[in-house]
């Protein structure tokens, strides 16, 4: 296997084990050392964008973390050769890159899932990457997602970019609407200075 092919191959796994890995570390750190619920789903039914969010992640990280492993699965799932598909692997990595920085911004206020109310740790984050972006981390998933469109085009990478925008989309709406209550004229005025994507 030539270094193109492990870059190609291997990348992609090796960043999702990072992400996961920096993730669940960083869900432990905030319960155990400062309180924090960051898994506001728990304790509630999941929404209909969620799941399917939460479908579409499990899928193509399953697929990208096989790819080494199973020869035939790209040809299975239609897969297209791409010489460029390294350039891919950078886009990746940039985009787990700002989402973990948009998590360390966000500091004790990150949460996965609305909560059903606000607490005390959380306030409403406005900079770092938030002064760019009122999402930076779903900009990152994006530019992961379209790194993996990159690494490994076919209809499975195509259709798990598409279904996640329109998803992210359906959470962000309905995020903006807990935060207008919660902070009011601080968020509107945020809002009018800061795009929702970039």
């Amino acid at each position: 296997m030539s270094n193109y092919d492990l870059i190609t191959y291997y990348g992609p796994l090796v960043l999702i084990a990072l992400a996961l890995v920096w993730g669940f570390a960083r869900i432990w750190y905030l319960s155990r050392a400062e309180g924090v619920t960051v898994l506001a789903f728990f304790g509630r039914k999941r929404t209909g964008p969620e799941a399917v969010l939460a479908f579409v992640a499990i899928v193509l990280d399953l697929y990208l973390i096989a790819r080494p492993f199973v020869p035939g699965l790209d040809r299975f799932v239609m897969t297209a050769p791409n010489l460029y598909a390294h350039f891919g692997v950078a886009v990746m990595a940039v985009g787990i890159a700002v989402a973990v920085l948009s998590q360390v911004d966000m500091g004790k206020a990150w949460r996965i899932g609305i909560p059903s109310g606000v607490e005390e740790s959380q306030s409403l984050v406005t900079t770092g990457l938030y002064r760019f972006s009122r999402n930076p981390i779903y900009v990152g998933i994006m530019l992961f997602i379209m790194g993996a469109v990159i690494v490994a085009p076919g209809p499975l990478t195509l259709l798990s970019l598409i279904l996640t925008w329109v998803f992210t989309q359906k959470i962000i709406e309905a995020e903006e609407a807990f935060l207008c209550g919660a902070f009011g004229q601080d968020f509107e005025a945020y809002c009018q200075r800061t795009r929702r994507w970039i």
